[in-house]
């Protein structure tokens, strides 16, 4: 009889567990659901992620490239001429660096000489009040071959080249770090330069 009354309580014991089992199971979940819905909303509602700054991405739109007017030079008719290319600068570089290295350096288009002359560097630019000046190596004076025509053509190259970019309204070269008077003796350079369009022809 009592073998009977101890097997006949063990149902009862394990439905005790499961009901405690699931009660506290309950309390558990009660506790912790709201937790739960705040981080699932934050999955699922766009822009979520953007508002948490342990979720922001780097954004995908970079800075747009600088499109620049290089000017080259380009003989018509048997007279220096300048013509203008647009290009896209090189990133990495602040825009009149980039638009005066690509005028030294750069591919040359058919038909076209660089307006400056062979040897000649760049030492720096900067840009102050709308002013760009830019400094270059000795070779820009003395490897000038004379002419006014070709002196135009090298001044205004870099001038227009500058002038074109936003916020330059002026250029003045300098070399070697030091104001100069002119390379050729056709044009001032004692102060800036605005933007001039008498050589400048059509690129064909």
């Amino acid at each position: 009889m009592s073998g009977r009354r101890r097997g006949s309580r063990a149902p009862w014991i394990i439905i005790l567990v499961l009901v405690t089992a699931l009660a506290a199971a309950g309390t558990i979940l009660y506790r912790i659901y709201p937790e739960y819905q705040r981080l699932r909303t934050q999955e699922t509602t766009p822009g979520s992620e953007a508002a948490d700054p342990e979720y922001a991405t780097p954004s995908k739109d970079g800075p747009k490239p600088v499109v620049a007017r290089l000017y080259f030079a380009r003989i018509v008719e048997g007279q220096q001429r300048m013509v203008a290319i647009s290009r896209e600068l090189p990133a990495g570089l602040p825009p009149a660096q980039a638009a005066l290295e690509e005028l030294l350096r750069g591919e040359v288009p058919r038909g076209c000489d660089r307006p400056l002359p062979r040897g000649t560097e760049l030492h720096s630019v900067r840009v102050a009040d709308g002013v760009a000046l830019a400094d270059f190596s000795k070779q820009l004076a003395s490897g000038f071959r004379g002419g006014s025509d070709n002196e135009g053509v090298t001044i205004y190259a870099i001038v227009n080249t500058l002038t074109t970019l936003p916020g330059i309204d002026g250029a003045q070269i300098l070399i070697e770090g030091e104001p100069i008077q002119e390379i050729g003796g056709h044009l001032y350079l004692g102060e800036p330069l605005a933007f001039d369009d008498e050589l400048v022809v059509p690129h064909p």
